[in-house]
């Protein structure tokens, strides 16, 4: 976990940009007693802002757009692998039969 100020610091922002990321919820960091926590979660989302927003130039409202559809396309990887794992978890006649189906497709 980082703090607001470590944050600031590692990664070269000014407090009213990350304040901005956090207030938009591009960030979501915790809140603890001790100020706002960022996890490794927070700092790679960080890192993908500043690349997107500087190097990119990419507008606040695209922005939004953008990681929108990256926390869409996230979630549905993750839904994705839990159906994976749930088909991984049947007999073998039935994971054949799902493979078979899903190959059938691709042509």
């Amino acid at each position: 976990m980082a703090t607001f100020d470590e944050i600031i610091r590692r990664y070269r922002l000014d407090s009213v940009e990350l304040t901005t990321w956090v207030e938009r919820r591009w960030v979501r960091p915790k809140e603890t007693k001790a100020g706002l926590q960022f996890d490794d979660v927070d700092r790679a989302r960080i890192e993908l802002i500043r690349e997107l927003h500087r190097d990119l130039m990419v507008d606040d409202d695209s922005l939004d757009l953008v990681l929108s559809l990256l926390d869409q396309l996230y979630a549905t990887r993750q839904m994705l692998r839990t159906v994976e794992e749930a088909i991984e978890q049947l007999p073998e006649p039935l994971r054949a039969e799902i493979h078979q189906r899903l190959k059938s497709r691709d042509n």
